[in-house]
């Protein structure tokens, strides 16, 4: 599906021949990587995959543990991305293990046990919403839209970070991709989402971060696809994937649904 791509970066007027979208009546968002950034989160699990190297008998240091963590959560994921639905649990553990196993190193369950309990504490540490995040939310509510998280993520875990970020008070409903039983960038995520916000897909903005998951999934099921960029180095790539919008801060969110 083709798109002509707005970026509101700047103030423009529409393009000659733009066909005007219908109100729009829900704005649906992924939630990391969009509404937090992953860096915010970036010290307390690199702190707890040295805690299970250690506890694994990993004689290495810090940085080759990181490299072989980076290393084998590309192989993995590559091999999960196209599969209609996954537990991400099992992707992550997946990766650990590898990890473990290419640093010479064994995983016990106690071990993964262990780290995954220093991650969530550490995430209450370190977690923060993106700049404007809640405003933002605010006034989209204040205009009367419904709004609504679709993630790829584990219940467990959306349940988790959603309280610290405290979602409940501004999402009408949060849908996992291990509630819907399906994973973006496939059509059953967006479907039952189109379902729970009770529109049209053309009535629908959906904003995230991701080109394969996010503005693939919601291109194909038909959504108006807002892709948050945030380099100023270089524009986003639009081949073949391409975003009905660009945005490089999420109270820009507010100019398309003016």
């Amino acid at each position: 599906m083709q798109h002509q791509v707005e970026t509101v970066r700047v103030s423009a007027p529409p393009a000659h021949g733009t066909v005007t979208a219908p109100p729009a009546r829900a704005v649906l968002f992924d939630f990391g990587g969009t509404l937090y950034d992953y860096d915010t989160l970036a010290a307390g699990d690199r702190e707890s995959l040295e805690l299970l190297a250690r506890l694994a008998g990993a004689r290495c240091g810090s940085d080759e543990v990181h490299r072989a963590y980076r290393a084998a959560l590309r192989r993995v994921f590559r091999t999960y991305l196209e599969r209609d639905f996954y537990l991400h649990k099992d992707m992550f553990r997946e990766a650990t293990v590898e990890m473990l196993r290419e640093l010479g190193a064994e995983a016990q369950p106690d071990h993964l046990q262990r780290y995954r309990e220093s991650q969530w504490k550490l995430h209450r540490r370190d977690f923060q919403l993106r700049d404007g995040v809640p405003e933002t939310l605010t006034e989209l509510r204040r205009r009367g839209l419904r709004l609504g998280i679709v993630s790829n993520i584990d219940r467990d875990q959306l349940e988790h970070l959603g309280e610290l970020a405290g979602l409940d008070g501004y999402f009408d409903w949060l849908l996992s991709s291990e509630q819907a039983g399906s994973c973006k960038p496939h059509r059953r995520i967006f479907e039952q989402a189109l379902e729970r916000a009770g529109c049209a897909p053309a009535e629908a903005l959906f904003v995230g971060d991701s080109l394969s998951q996010d503005i693939a999934g919601a291109n194909r099921a038909g959504l108006r696809s807002v892709l948050l960029w945030h380099r100023a180095d270089r524009e986003p790539p639009t081949d073949p994937v391409k975003p009905r919008h660009v945005i490089s801060r999420i109270p820009d969110v507010l100019r398309l649904v003016a």
